[in-house]
């Protein structure tokens, strides 16, 4: 009787510990281990402001794959081109217009378009040195990341 006793307590052990997991630690995001031990965007445990968004950015994906290498500089609420690469656009164009914080991490802009107009556009901080951007239209270039140089 005493190994049953044993076998149940260990049961009982291990159910509890199961129990005690909870989906919402920063570690899990949808159930799942997101390997960013909290800092994403998405459990808002990390704030960023427009300052966090000041300095010079590199394009490094994105789903239009000729304006990988591009740069940025943000200064205030704007992001210029210092180097365009082979992307059609021109040094000095403003890339990222009115960029606006929309909540902890989520910040809401117009996005030249390669056919020069502008698209309503979500950047969003992945991580302190990367921002993925959305942009609200169709077609190649509406999906973006950029790295902090």
């Amino acid at each position: 009787m005493k190994t049953k006793s044993k076998f149940i307590h260990a049961i009982c052990i291990v159910l509890i510990t199961l129990f005690s997991c909870s989906e919402d630690s920063p570690l899990f995001e949808n159930g799942q281990n997101n390997g960013n031990n909290g800092n994403n965007n998405n459990n808002n445990n990390v704030t960023y402001t427009i300052a966090d968004l000041q300095g010079t950015w590199l394009r490094t994906g994105g789903n239009h794959t000729g304006n990988i290498g591009m740069v940025i500089e943000v200064t205030d609420n704007d992001g210029v081109i210092v180097d365009p690469i082979d992307s059609g656009f021109e040094v000095d164009d403003v890339k990222w217009m009115n960029i606006v914080t929309n909540d902890t991490s989520d910040f809401t802009h117009s996005e030249l378009g390669s056919d020069y107009n502008y698209y309503s556009a979500t950047i969003d901080f992945q991580s302190d040195n990367v921002i993925w951007i959305i942009v609200d239209a169709g077609g190649a270039g509406n999906y973006q990341e950029w790295t902090r140089q």
